[in-house]
């Protein structure tokens, strides 16, 4: 069926309410605008949904959220997974308890349980949920640091993790094959003993969790901390957790305290980003604060300022990881350093090997997305092993094994307590990160994107990538080439002793080299967005040699691209 056919069909049908065949009405005579909302049914892709809100089958709404639901009702009844049911989450963006509803009442439509969060919740409250009910998945309702238009549908297995591709692809297979006419709802869900509304007794559990998880640290109550969720579910979260901790000066940002899907303050609600800081830095401007944190809506991810020689220096997530990387082991007794693992993506920086070789701890990688830490983290114990930390590039950190996602919660507790902990020898974390480098090496990292316009960009990228796989770079600037990466193909080969090797993860199609000097260049091509990434690491004897050879690596690394997709 075509999009025109998909919009009749819409207007037509008795299942889609009023309101919204009136949205679609107004779109008559709008054909590019009826082909872009109609043209497919929203993809259920590795990260489940995520789109633009509004009427069409290509869109965010409660029908397109019925029919995920749907598929994924049909998935745990055909796994005998029903009885465990499924725990509901939601955060602040538009229509998010809306979704939250409609896939609930789905779930009850076809006799399965539902624990659904009563007020705003972080992502890692869910996957503590899943775990701590004993639930068969959990749904989250967000779309992370996207635009204010957009929202999502995430869904977590039973371990409370986000669920890996095969899993995803048997949902995508199960929703490919419903219609709306398919999707079971129930009729006052919320009366029926099936729906059960979660609230503060998991939340004082999860509390409890985090607390045991973090090392104890003295002088807490010195540290001075601005906060900001960027108008999310860290609002609640983050100042409480501190609080009980012992952090008795936390301050936040008033006009970002309020959950508001408008994220008016903000363009992008993003912690990544310098100008999520800026009402912060406004504030914090005739205040003695140490220490600037902010979260992102669903309070998965978290950034962070240091006050340092009297300005606000912003620590990149690979600079956050280490801190936290050295902090955990440092704090850990020698005999569970002796059988931990820290965890990584291929892409976040190799600073935290001679970290963890220090204190006798091993470091294994993963492909991009903390759903591969979070299943890693599941199959340590068969060989003996036990998580200690896991972070990735972007802003993402968990420690301990009580929650299988990225935790900003957590996080801003331990980044605080290591703030607090070097504030009493008189040092900031600029300080700690400085003694690092001078004793690891001076590890600096670099990102860059190209974004494509045009599928016909997006097909010349495909084929550049084809070009690299196919004729080997052997040099870039002066740096000479030693290893080639290939995980789309899962083997790596050495240039010099012209072996190859297997590559132990999953096939995903990223290129990486490594030179003669330990730089890491990496290119991954995005699997939702028309953009390619790539990805810069090196290290040297000092911070100006480092920043020299990362710019000679960009410059020549840019130029290449540019030629490769202009060819």
């Amino acid at each position: 069926m075509d999009a025109q056919n998909r919009y009749v069909s819409w207007l037509q049908d008795p299942l889609i309410d009023q309101n919204t065949k009136e949205e679609l009405q107004i779109l008559v005579n709008d054909k590019e605008e009826i082909e872009d909302r109609f043209f497919r049914w929203i993809s259920f892709g590795t990260g489940g949904l995520r789109g633009t809100i509004g009427a069409g089958t290509n869109r965010m709404n409660v029908y397109t959220v019925r029919l995920a639901t749907q598929a994924l009702a049909n998935n745990l009844i055909s796994q005998d997974k029903a009885s465990g049911g499924v725990a509901i989450a939601h955060d602040s963006r538009h229509m998010s308890r809306e979704f939250t509803e409609a896939a609930a009442s789905v779930l009850v439509g076809n006799g399965i349980p539902v624990y659904v969060f009563s007020d705003l919740a972080p992502t890692p409250l869910l996957s503590y949920a899943v775990r701590h009910y004993g639930a068969s998945a959990g749904i989250v309702i967000t779309a992370s640091h996207n635009p204010s238009e957009y929202n999502g549908y995430k869904v977590y297995n039973e371990q409370g993790n986000q669920i890996l591709n095969d899993e995803s692809l048997s949902i995508s297979s199960q929703m490919s094959k419903l219609g709306l006419n398919n999707v079971q709802v129930a009729v006052n869900p919320k009366e029926d003993p099936l729906w059960t509304w979660l609230g503060e007794e998991v939340i004082a559990s999860y509390y409890g969790q985090l607390m045991k998880i973090a090392p104890k640290v003295e002088g807490i109550q010195d540290l001075r901390v601005l906060y900001t969720p960027l108008h999310g579910t860290g609002a609640r979260f983050v100042p409480e957790m501190l609080r009980k901790a012992g952090f008795s000066f936390v301050d936040t940002v008033e006009e970002q305290m309020v959950p508001d899907g408008d994220f008016p303050t903000i363009k992008y609600p993003n912690p990544e980003e310098p100008e999520a800081f800026e009402l912060s830095f406004a504030k914090a401007e005739n205040s003695s604060y140490d220490l600037i944190m902010a979260t992102d809506p669903d309070a998965d991810r978290m950034g962070v300022a240091v006050k340092h020689n009297g300005e606000w220096i912003l620590l990149n997530g690979n600079q956050v990881g280490i801190l936290l990387t050295d902090f955990i082991l440092s704090n850990t007794k020698q005999e569970e350093l002796s059988r931990s693992v820290v965890i990584k993506t291929i892409v976040s920086t190799d600073m935290v090997e001679p970290i963890a070789q220090k204190y006798g701890v091993e470091v294994r990688n993963t492909l991009t997305g903390f759903k591969y830490i979070g299943a890693l983290i599941d199959e340590l114990p068969k060989e003996n092993k036990a998580f200690i930390f896991g972070f990735e590039e972007s802003y993402g950190y968990l420690a301990g094994t009580a929650v299988r996602d990225k935790d900003a919660v957590l996080a801003s507790l331990l980044v605080a307590q290591v703030a607090a902990f070097y504030k009493q020898k008189d040092l900031t974390l600029v300080d700690r990160l400085e003694e690092l480098l001078e004793e690891y090496g001076y590890y600096l990292q670099d990102l860059v994107s190209y974004t494509f316009a045009t599928s016909l960009e997006a097909e010349r990228s495909r084929e550049f990538i084809k070009e690299l796989e196919r004729t080997p770079i052997s040099k870039v600037s002066e740096e000479e080439v030693v290893e080639v990466l290939n995980y789309g193909q899962g083997k790596a080969f050495n240039l010099k002793t012209k072996k190859e090797r297997a590559l132990e993860l999953p096939k995903e199609r990223v290129l990486q080299w490594v030179t003669a000097g330990k730089s890491k260049i990496t290119l991954r091509p995005s699997g939702t967005e028309p953009k390619m990434k790539l990805y810069l690491e090196v290290v040297a004897n000092s911070a100006e040699e480092a920043q020299n050879k990362l710019v000679s690596l960009r410059t020549a690394l840019d130029t290449m691209i540019k030629q490769g997709l202009n060819k």
